[in-house]
């Protein structure tokens, strides 16, 4: 199957996305989109990631090749495959050649390669049972919108403010709490608190609550603006820029 890129930018940002939380992803290619589902070895943190097609790729031509809903391509080291693309010229079209195979009923990518009318570079995929799978209804369950005990709105401003303050403190383990009422929602760490630059209409809250992480998993959620929804043992960070959520489990303090 031969797919023409697009757009390598939109594509390597796709795959900075899966990176930051781990480095052996396993892609999903639908006819419509690409998409993964990857989580810390702890699984205290699971991030979903999608991008339409269309953003990235030409109309795939061989789809009816495929006999499942969904190809299914495990990448080792997805740094590998971010880095063939600054090889290739930028005047040149570029394609992923993808060898496909059926295996228990599944469509499975076997080797990868990103070529050009100049460049062949080769990528052989990584057996699926080396990969840690999220089923996708375990990802419905962990990343639902129904049953929060609050909701409240992060806007890249703030999340990126929240985010410099967290620097300023050296021990990754400490804690980031954040405390909502109906009015508003404050973020404290060890040496600050910071209130989030939101009214009341972007908060949903029965009576005050505090939900709190460790500062470091905030590196696995990309700096965007989201909706937050807080359960009883996690928030889910919904981006409202891209296709992106991430659930992160709460620590009790």
């Amino acid at each position: 199957m031969k797919i023409r890129v697009t757009s390598t930018p939109n594509l390597i940002a796709f795959l900075k996305k899966l990176k930051v939380v781990d480095r052996s992803v396993l892609l999903e290619l639908q006819e419509d989109k690409l998409f993964s589902k990857v989580h810390t070895p702890d699984k205290s943190v699971m991030k979903y990631a999608s991008i339409d097609n269309t953003h990235i790729f030409d109309p795939i031509e061989d789809w009816d090749q495929v006999s499942s809903d969904r190809v299914k391509m495990g990448i080792m080291d997805v740094g590998r495959l971010m880095d063939c693309f600054k090889h290739f010229r930028p005047e040149e079209d570029i394609y992923l050649d993808i060898t496909l195979q059926e295996v228990d009923g599944e469509t499975v990518a076997t080797e990868i390669k990103v070529l050009s009318a100049s460049l062949s570079i080769k990528i052989k995929c990584a057996d699926l049972s080396l990969l840690s799978y999220v089923e996708d209804n375990i990802l419905g369950i962990v990343h639902s919108k129904e049953g929060q005990e609050g909701k409240f709105k992060i806007y890249h401003s703030d999340f990126s403010t929240i985010g410099s303050l967290c620097g300023l403190e050296t021990n990754s383990q400490e804690l980031l709490t954040f405390e909502l009422d109906k009015d508003s929602v404050t973020s404290a760490g060890e040496s600050f608190r910071y209130k989030l630059n939101i009214g009341s209409s972007d908060i949903s809250v029965e009576e005050p609550m505090k939900a709190a992480i460790y500062k470091s998993q905030l590196n696995y959620v990309d700096s965007e603006s989201y909706t937050c929804y807080v359960h009883d043992n996690r928030m889910v960070f919904f981006s409202d820029q891209s296709e992106t959520s991430t659930a992160v489990g709460l620590i009790e303090s």
